[in-house]
């Protein structure tokens, strides 16, 4: 049984020493609401969380945007087993098999081939419209159906599904077809709508990356598309909405957890099929196991859930990570529990030892030390990152030079499927702008060069090589945009116009 007053004072202990404001909380057992509130200050200050509260949920609303599409599948619009081709004539993929054979049940499962490209989207300006069109340049990594991998592209691609089966934009599809039956009227898809709510909790990161002390207000996550449109009624939305857009709080997440463990019903309406919501709850590829936590077993994805066994009980669950909220929706079937937990600071796994510690209050085990546990995670996982960064451009040949002077790397280089790689020449020194981000370079060896700060989720010490044509002109510049097995570099070519 969990003591639900007791479980709040630790959590407000646990907020001081993890150095986070606050927290979102929803916790329902048996179809009734035990409690949504929260427990901080979502303003860092003098503001206390409330069950109407606002959080950025992120990438849990790949659940919804999974359980949208077996709504449309309830209502005879779509096939889950229906290649995505069929439905929507001009989608391409850059491989002609994936592009006639994958499925919505594929890219909602992470099975695709595709890998993040994160950087092809995040912070770019592209629009929805754009993003699809750019598929078509974007390499897979993988055979289809092969092995897990995360990418946010693949929610994008449902969502465009969504509107060419509905006719509707994806929010309005999700707001009217699911938030809206669902009775979560305090649930948004619009970023100015948690701003200009008089109860929304404020983002929090660090003074400095990677680290877990310190508290400094950053700004929402906006991509440059959402403010392109002439007209300043018009809602543009993220384009990448389908991957995390939802904005909350802890009394409709309640609802949404009433409704998963009622496996789709809204009071006596049978909102999606049972045999879809029992798909979307099904395992269908291995993502990995976690050493660190031997309680839990059998790593896998389904539709928009991560799906494994907790101490001998079957459970789902989907974490979500957007600047200066981390988040988490879990529910165990068997137990009729479900959860749900959003703290307003960045990258932290405050709310995954919130979620064990309840469940495991359920349950009715001892000795857990989750908090413990966790926080040590949470240190060996900023580690790992700073790790990787510095080893990220591997090791650099001593002694060696560019070959050209620094302007003489200067230029625009561009690649289909992405926004222009700018590379700079300030006082002697380059400098590379690509996306919304800037670093200056180091030499690295040779005509290679290295960040000295990240882009986005790629790390300081990225390395950029450049090419030179047969008369020796730099014309390339190819790099690595992230990190997943057999990712081959992207080549930047120089804009022909330039020397």
């Amino acid at each position: 049984m969990i003591n639900i007053e007791a479980k709040k004072a630790v959590l407000a202990e646990q907020l001081k020493r993890w150095d986070v404001p606050s927290c979102a909380l929803a916790i329902v057992k048996d179809g009734e609401v035990l409690f949504a509130g929260g427990v901080g200050m979502r303003d860092n200050a003098a503001a206390p969380v409330t069950e109407n509260t606002l959080f950025q949920i992120a990438s849990c609303t790949k659940a919804f945007t999974a359980t949208l599409a077996a709504v449309c599948a309830t209502e005879g619009l779509l096939d889950f087993d229906t290649p995505v081709r069929e439905y929507m004539p001009d989608f391409r993929l850059s491989d002609d098999y994936a592009t006639a054979h994958l499925t919505v049940r594929d890219f909602l499962s992470h099975r695709s081939g595709l890998p993040r490209h994160e950087m092809a989207w995040y912070g770019t300006g592209f629009s929805r419209r754009e993003l699809m069109a750019n598929l078509r340049h974007l390499p897979l990594n993988m055979p289809i159906r092969y092995q897990y991998q995360y990418s946010n592209f693949n929610y994008l691609i449902t969502g465009a599904l969504i509107e060419a089966v509905t006719g509707m934009k994806f929010e309005d599809a999700l707001r009217e077809k699911l938030l809206l039956p669902l009775g979560m009227e305090r649930s948004f898809v619009y970023l100015d709508e948690i701003e200009h709510d008089a109860d929304h909790a404020l983002a929090f990161g660090r003074p400095e990356e990677y680290t877990m002390t310190g508290i400094v207000q950053i700004p929402y996550y906006s991509s440059p598309a959402e403010v392109r449109s002439a007209d300043p009624g018009e809602k543009v939305g993220d384009p990448t909405a389908a991957a995390g857009c939802i904005v909350s709080c802890a009394r409709d997440m309640a609802k949404w957890l009433q409704f998963n463990l009622s496996r789709g019903k809204v009071g006596e309406r049978q909102l999606v099929r049972e045999d879809l919501m029992d798909l979307i709850a099904t395992m269908h590829i291995y993502s990995g196991d976690d050493p660190a936590i031997p309680e839990q077993s059998g790593g896998s994805y389904g539709l928009g859930w991560s799906v494994f066994n907790y101490r001998g009980h079957k459970m789902l669950e989907h974490g979500g990570n957007l600047n200066g909220f981390t988040s988490s929706t879990s529910f165990v079937p068997d137990r009729n529990l479900g959860l749900f937990i959003s703290a307003n600071m960045n990258v932290t796994l405050l709310p995954e030892a919130l979620f064990r510690d309840l469940i495991d209050a359920d349950l009715g085990v001892d000795g857990g030390n989750w908090y413990e546990r966790m926080y040590r995670s949470n240190e060996a996982m900023f580690q790992y990152v700073l790790d990787f960064f510095r080893a990220f451009g591997g090791e650099c040949i001593p002694d060696t030079r560019p070959s050209h002077k620094p302007e003489e790397y200067a230029g625009t280089y561009e690649a289909d499927g992405y926004r222009r790689f700018l590379v700079l020449c300030e006082d002697g020194k380059l400098v590379a702008d690509f996306n919304t981000f800037r670093a200056e370079l180091k030499h690295h060896h040779y005509d290679s060069f290295a960040t000295t700060a990240s882009f986005g989720e790629l790390p300081a010490g990225l390395v950029l090589t450049f090419g030179t044509d047969p008369e020796g002109t730099v014309r390339t510049l190819s790099v690595t945009l992230g990190s997943e097995r057999n990712l081959k570099p992207i080549v930047f070519t120089r804009k022909a116009n330039e020397p």
